[in-house]
């Protein structure tokens, strides 16, 4: 989905330079492409300076898919097009900004913090934070999550089933939620569970009216209806029953509402994060925390506990380890040759 999302913007925003030039975009000339992706590779236009490396890549790379679905050749191929993006990486530099991490510490007082306030929207923050950390998983596959995949292991830990992950053709993979995590999503749906009752209730209320227009009862009958369903879900989730009646049922919309979900994780992450006195950022090479900043700050902790690559690449389900190593980069460097060499001389922190 966010890949056709940037595909679309990607596509618009060519179009636009090139109606304000007044140049063919389909198919473009090489000189296009090489214009545009200097002339944003110097100023975006907007008194923000130029656009970053990754950006102006994919964009090439946004007008090659485009070329090739209408058939026709691909003028990012072409070397100069190549000669111009090497000189811009020269120039802006190819190392990407992360999301600003999220480890255990911090997490811990977030969610402190969070489910203080005790309303339902703090436990519904909490669960999400939760299950956020434990899966690893990214926010548009948060939102993806199934009631009814989710269950309890006899040890009181809990697993996950998430079926839609990126770049896995649709095979979805089993992953862990510990028994705190468990025990705050349990608190979330019975608290949901209770507010779907009680709308239910007044609904009923409503219906009972003598004064109830036919069209208005039957969007009320159909209201009614999506909320039994719903409160059904819940429970048989709660007592953890046979849910064969929960295609329908998924976390993220439970937890945020709006056409893009995904977006408002990022928002609810961030939200909570600096309520509790975590802006992120620290690093130069750190944005803000992010819906990303859990899954980079549960990578890091593994790999300060002592897990390799391998094992943090299965963990976060990457297919390569680049990312994982970029993550942990910073980290890393703390156990590097020179750093190993400082503490024989006395002369590092640490033992």
């Amino acid at each position: 989905r966010h890949s056709v999302r940037a595909l679309r913007a990607d596509g618009a925003h060519f179009l636009a330079w090139r109606w304000r030039q007044g140049r063919e975009a389909f198919p473009a000339s090489v000189d296009t492409v090489v214009d545009y992706l200097a002339v944003h590779g110097a100023d975006r236009g907007d008194g923000q300076g130029p656009y970053s490396y990754a950006t102006l890549q994919r964009r090439r790379a946004s007008i090659a898919t485009l070329h090739q679905a209408l058939e026709l050749p691909d003028p990012t191929r072409h070397p100069r097009v190549r000669l111009e993006l090497r000189g811009l990486a020269t120039r802006l530099g190819r190392r990407p900004q992360q999301a600003a991490p999220l480890r255990r510490e911090a997490l811990d007082e977030i969610l402190a913090v969070t489910a203080a306030g005790g309303h339902p929207i703090d436990l519904r923050d909490a669960a999400l934070l939760a299950v956020g950390y434990d899966t690893l998983r990214r926010r548009s596959e948060l939102v993806s999550l199934r009631l009814g995949d989710v269950v309890t292991e006899i040890d009181g830990s809990g697993r996950a089933l998430f079926r839609r992950l990126k770049g896995d053709d649709g095979r979805g993979r089993w992953t862990w939620l510990g028994p705190d995590t468990l025990a705050r999503l349990r608190t979330w749906l019975t608290v949901r569970a209770e507010l779907l009752a009680d709308t239910e209730a007044r609904l009923r209320q409503a219906l009972r009216g003598r004064d109830a227009q036919a069209t208005r009862r039957q969007g009320l009958e159909r209201r009614l209806e999506r909320l039994a369903a719903a409160r059904e879900a819940v429970w048989l989730q709660l007592g953890y029953e046979p849910l064969l009646r929960l295609e329908n049922q998924v976390l993220g919309p439970l937890a945020c509402a709006g056409a893009d979900p995904g977006k408002r994780v990022g928002e609810i992450f961030k939200a909570r994060a600096a309520a509790a006195g975590f802006a992120g950022g620290g690093a130069p090479d750190e944005g803000g925390v992010s819906g990303h900043s859990l899954r980079v700050g549960a990578a890091q902790d593994l790999l300060v506990a002592g897990f390799g690559l391998p094992a943090l690449q299965a963990a976060g389900g990457w297919a390569s380890p680049t990312m994982p190593a970029r993550y942990g980069e910073r980290i890393q460097a703390g156990d590097g040759a020179m750093a190993q060499l400082a503490k024989r001389q006395g002369r590092g922190g640490g033992p």
